[in-house]
């Protein structure tokens, strides 16, 4: 019998919410099955796949952003020309689509893939954000952000 098995979509809440790995490995220790992970390339996918989502980002994934960037809450905001108690109201909403005004949800976006360095098709990139951004305030349901890893 193998060690090794493999699952489709698996949802994996190691980052403080759902990511769907598209395919996960498993290894079998003691006899339990433990999700086999490099949770540095999952964070990797994960920063450079938040500027795209199609719903509002949630508390736990600007927390995740900002940690992400090894920023506090006051540098953050301070990147974002906002207070750092909106930051603070932002996170706490955890799970839920965070109360952030959208152009500053645009200009996080933004500013994630400023520090990823993606900036080469930055001007439609920015293009389509504006026009995703009428969607960031509206009660879209939050799926799983997916991934290939």
């Amino acid at each position: 019998m193998s060690n090794v098995k493999k699952q489709k979509n698996y949802i994996y809440n190691g980052l403080g919410f759902p990511v769907l790995l598209e395919e996960a490995e498993f290894r079998k220790i003691g006899g339990k099955w433990l999700l086999k992970i490099d949770v540095k390339k999952v964070s990797d996918e994960v920063i450079k796949a938040l500027p795209t989502k199609s719903a509002g980002l949630t508390g736990a994934e600007i927390r995740f952003i900002r940690t992400y960037f090894d920023l506090s809450k006051r540098a953050l905001a301070s990147e974002l020309n906002v207070s750092h108690t909106a930051v603070n109201k932002w996170e706490d909403t955890e799970k839920e689509k965070a109360k952030i005004d959208p152009h500053v949800e645009i200009t996080l976006r933004a500013f994630i893939k400023i520090r990823l360095h993606e900036d080469k098709d930055f001007s439609n990139f920015f293009k389509g954000l504006m026009d995703e951004s009428k969607r960031f305030a509206d009660d879209v349901v939050n799926e799983p952000l997916s991934i290939a890893i």
